[in-house]
């Protein structure tokens, strides 16, 4: 699922920490979910909205949850940014539940001073945890075409920041690969990728002041 490996390349293959700051990991799940979404042609970004395009269940749970509070607030038409707002608070969880599910990931606490004070899903096998983004890495290196899911999640982490550890130590060349591959995705998918950096850029902006 897009959203699993968009989590995979956002947490590190050990020790399931973050690699971004958790306002940025939480928006980027978001738009993950509705990139499954759009994927799947259950709806499109248009006009700065979100509109439902097919309201049949998907057969996946978690993407059935999201649909169904989509759908539910139809009639209010609510902009990209209040959607992904609003799902940025359970969608990180989410996804890292489906992972879990899926016998992906372990619960591990995390203690400070003798105490729980959280709790962190750590990858059962790193290599594993590694592949999508790791494949995606070589492929962008070596210029090769990709397909619709390898490119959404490529947008993905360009929205998010996370262009810079996907391409590490890459040549110029390759990170305008990047930007000319995401250029040709389709154009929901380009606006839901478009809004998603800006809200990234604005949580970060309001953090700092």
């Amino acid at each position: 699922m897009l959203a699993d490996n968009y989590y995979r390349l956002a947490h590190h293959d050990v020790t399931g920490k973050p690699r971004l700051h958790p306002t940025a990991v939480d928006l980027g799940c978001a738009a993950a979910l509705l990139a499954e979404l759009i994927r799947e042609r259950r709806i499109v970004v248009k006009e700065g909205a979100v509109a439902v395009t097919d309201r049949k269940p998907p057969d996946d749970s978690l993407m059935h949850t999201v649909l169904d509070q989509l759908v539910a607030e139809e009639g209010r038409r609510h902009d990209v940014r209040t959607w992904l707002a609003f799902l940025s608070r359970e969608a990180a969880y989410q996804i890292a539940q489906r992972l879990l599910r899926g016998g992906h990931v372990r619960v591990t606490a995390v203690r400070r001073l003798g105490r729980q004070t959280g709790v962190i899903y750590v990858p059962v096998d790193m290599n594993e945890a590694a592949r999508p983004w790791a494949l995606l890495s070589l492929r962008l290196r070596r210029h090769e075409p990709l397909g619709y899911d390898e490119l959404s999640l490529a947008g993905l982490a360009r929205a998010t920041g996370l262009e810079s550890f996907l391409l590490d130590g890459a040549p110029t060349t390759t990170y305008e690969f990047l930007n000319h591959q995401v250029g040709t995705l389709w154009p929901p998918m380009r606006w839901l990728l478009f809004h998603t950096h800006a809200a990234i850029g604005e949580a970060v902006l309001a953090h700092r002041t």
